[in-house]
């Protein structure tokens, strides 16, 4: 469960205590931001994704173009997934994301032209955002790019 949501499912029973008032105030002076950096993501993805393809294509030479289209599709997932999970502040709602992606990589053994197009992901979108804008969202885009090399 989100932890905002633990704080109104509770709301009836109790008050909210200090450090889960600084957690919601926190929340919600960075939701402007976070508001900010999610339109542009969306409303950029086109612009955002085209240079990413073009340098996995680039480096990536013996890859099928199937198999490029394939990291460029989990690459849109990630991102969006990622948006998302920044823009409500929360980590754990990248676990289905991760679960598929992992066995993704694993059916098609696509682990290493995925980190590629992840890496390159995270490179573009920190050219494309603001300093503080990139700091907000790359937490969310971590995960992906620690996927094992090679998943057992």
């Amino acid at each position: 469960m989100h932890p905002l949501s633990n704080f109104f499912s509770e709301s009836d029973r109790r008050y909210l205590n200090v450090d889960e008032l600084k957690s919601l105030g926190g929340y919600s002076q960075s939701l402007p931001q976070r508001l900010k950096i999610y339109r542009q993501i969306r409303d950029q993805e086109l612009a955002l994704l085209q240079p990413v393809a073009d340098k996995l294509e680039l480096q990536c030479v013996g890859e099928s173009t199937a198999a490029l289209e394939r990291s460029l599709k989990l690459a849109i997932a990630v991102l969006r997934a990622s948006a998302m999970a920044m823009l409500i502040n929360d980590m754990s709602s990248l676990d289905d994301t991760l679960r598929w992606v992992e066995q993704s990589q694993k059916s098609y053994s696509s682990q290493a032209t995925d980190q590629q197009c992840f890496n390159l992901l995270a490179q573009q979108l920190q050219r494309s955002l603001q300093p503080n804008q990139f700091q907000l969202l790359a937490p969310y885009l971590k995960p992906f790019q620690q996927l094992p090399a090679a998943i057992a």
